[in-house]
């Protein structure tokens, strides 16, 4: 059984909510590098600290499509222009 990487977490609470989420369909989870993550807290380095929720193959898509709604919308772009009332509020 040959496991792929369906999320990279930048917080230990994203790593529960993950896993938890994904053992509730039923979904075998491994977290890789979960010891050597809280044991070097800090800044995280990829392939160093950084920690990444991998199932098998054959429920990777399942497992991606069930993780979207966790990952949430992409943020708005910085060129969007700031309404008027916005841009008096930063500047009081």
């Amino acid at each position: 059984m040959a496991l792929v990487r369906v999320f990279s977490p930048q917080t230990e609470s994203e790593v529960l909510v993950a896993t938890a989420l994904l053992e509730a369909h039923r979904i075998p989870t491994f977290v890789h590098s979960r010891g050597i993550a809280s044991m070097l807290p800090g800044v995280q380095i990829d392939a160093y600290n950084t920690q990444c929720v991998m199932v098998p193959e054959e429920l990777a898509a399942y497992a991606v499509e069930i993780l979207a709604e966790l990952k949430g919308p992409e943020p708005a772009t910085a060129g969007a222009p700031l309404p008027i009332r916005d841009r008096v509020r930063i500047v009081l």
